[in-house]
C-alpha cells in the first residue's frame, strides 16, 4: 500500500489529480445542472451554478478529511487518503476558505426557495457525514450508504434549478430518477473496487456486506444503459439527459469489466487492467457525457 511511501507518478496525471483534490464531483454536478436546464428550457443562473460547485466541493473535501482522520496509524490507504493525510493543514485552510466563499455566494445569489430547499439537502448531507464516520457501523444494519450518496448528489444538483424548476412531469421525473440511479451505481462501483481496502480499514459498504455484488455490477450498469437508451427513444423531451445517462452507464460498465480481480474462473485480460486509483478517478469523469449534447446545442 501507500503508507510511508512517496506518492507515485500516477498522482501527477490530470485525471487522478482532479480526484485527489475533490474537484471531479463539483464539475460533474455543474455539467448535469446545465444539461437539465437546457433540456427543459430553464434559466441556469451562474450564481446558482457557482453555489452548487462550491457546496459540492466543500462537502467532498469535508468527507475526505473525516475519512482520512478515521484511519489508524499503519493502516493501508488509497492514494486519495494518503494525499489528504500528507496535506492535512492545507486541507483545513482550504475548507474554511471554500466554506466562507460558498456562504457568501449563497447569501448574495440564492432565492428564498433555493436557500430553504438547499438547506434541507445540506442538512441531509450533514446527517450522512455523521452517520458515515462517527456512526459508520450503522451501515451494517442499514445498507444504504451508496444509495444515500447517489440520491443526495442528484438532489443537490437539481436544487440549483430552483426557483425555475418545472412542474413534475414524466420526462423530468424519468431524467431525475435515472440520474440518481447513475450516481448510485457510480458509488457502488467504487465500493466494489475498494472492497478489500475497506475490509482492511474495517469500513462498511454494500460490497463488504455483500461481496457477491462485485460479480453483478457490470450487468446492472449495462441494464441501466439499455433502459435509459430505450427511455430516450420513448421520451424525446428528456432524450439528451437519458442518452447521456445511457452512455455514462455503458462507460461505467466498461470500468467494472476492466477490474484486475479474478472472479471465479474468469480472468480479465491484462490489456484491460486499470489501477484501482485510476478506476476510482475515472468513475466520476465518465459522468461528463452531458458535454456532448451541450456542445452539439452550442454549434
Amino acid at each position: 500500500m501507500l503508507v510511508g511511501r512517496a506518492l507515485p507518478a500516477l498522482a501527477r496525471t490530470p485525471v487522478v489529480w482532479l480526484n485527489l483534490v475533490c474537484l471531479d464531483a463539483p464539475i460533474v454536478a455543474v455539467i448535469w445542472l446545465w444539461l437539465f436546464a437546457q433540456t427543459f428550457q430553464m434559466p441556469a443562473h451562474v450564481g446558482n451554478a457557482a453555489a452548487l460547485f462550491l457546496t459540492a466541493w466543500f462537502i467532498y473535501l469535508s468527507d475526505r478529511l473525516a475519512d482520512a482522520a478515521s484511519l489508524t496509524s499503519g493502516s493501508p490507504r488509497s492514494l486519495r487518503q494518503e494525499f489528504c493525510v500528507r496535506h492535512r493543514e492545507v486541507w483545513i485552510v482550504a475548507l474554511f476558505m471554500i466554506g466562507g466563499l460558498d456562504a457568501y455566494v449563497i447569501w448574495h445569489n440564492a432565492a428564498a426557495e433555493n436557500f430553504l430547499v438547499g438547506a434541507a439537502v445540506g442538512l441531509l448531507a450533514l446527517v450522512y457525514l455523521l452517520l458515515n464516520h462517527p456512526l459508520g457501523r450503522i451501515w451494517r444494519f442499514v445498507p444504504l450508504k451508496e444509495f444515500s450518496v447517489g440520491f443526495l448528489f442528484a438532489a443537490g444538483t437539481l436544487v440549483a434549478l430552483l426557483p425555475a424548476l418545472p412542474p413534475l412531469n414524466a420526462a423530468f421525473v424519468l431524467g431525475a430518477l435515472a440520474f440518481a440511479s447513475l450516481c448510485t451505481l457510480n458509488c457502488i462501483s467504487i465500493a466494489c473496487w475498494e472492497r478489500e481496502l475497506d475490509e482492511a480499514q474495517r469500513k462498511i459498504s454494500m460490497a463488504t456486506r455483500h461481496p457477491s455484488l462485485t460479480r453483478h455490477v457490470t450487468k446492472i450498469c449495462a441494464l441501466l444503459a439499455f433502459a435509459s437508451f430505450v427511455m430516450a427513444i420513448a421520451c424525446p423531451a428528456a432524450a439528451p439527459i437519458l442518452g447521456s445517462i445511457s452512455l455514462s452507464a455503458l462507460l461505467l460498465a466498461w470500468l467494472n469489466a476492466s477490474t484486475s480481480l479474478m472472479e471465479g474462473r474468469f480472468r480479465k485480460r491484462r490489456s484491460l487492467n486499470l489501477d484501482r486509483d485510476q478506476r476510482t478517478a475515472l468513475a466520476d469523469l465518465v459522468l461528463l457525457t452531458p458535454i456532448i449534447p451541450l456542445l452539439i446545442a452550442a454549434l
